[in-house]
């Protein structure tokens, strides 16, 4: 669809947490927000914690906590990829563990599950 944006945003782990069509997005960087508006030249950055933000083409606000990661947008394409993301911050934040913790338990319990 002309003028809008094709989202996804995905936990490393977690799979994808919301996937669809925007007319803007902004995104929590390490250096500020990055505003993204349809026709967008392409950019590749680091997503810092807090909240991606963005108006979906129906014209309903989605915020979706995400902490770490980075995000990548080309041709009106954008997949930003956190550590965690939604409910996974919270419960990071409500049981005291930080991100690494959190990552750590996760590749553990992920590559046992490869063996």
């Amino acid at each position: 669809m002309a003028g809008t944006l094709s989202v996804e945003i995905v936990s490393r782990f977690g799979g994808t947490a919301w996937e669809g069509e925007a007319t803007q997005v902004s995104v929590p960087l390490l250096d500020g927000e990055l505003g993204v508006l349809p026709g967008r030249q392409p950019v590749l950055a680091v997503v810092s914690d807090g909240e991606v933000r963005l108006t979906t083409t129906a014209g309903e606000q989605v915020a979706i906590a995400v902490e770490g990661g980075f995000c990548s947008l080309d041709h009106d394409v954008l997949t930003v990829a956190a550590d965690l993301v939604g409910d996974e911050v919270a419960e990071a934040h409500a049981s005291g563990e930080t991100v690494e913790t959190v990552l750590e338990d996760v590749t553990e319990t992920h590559s046992g599950a490869m063996e």
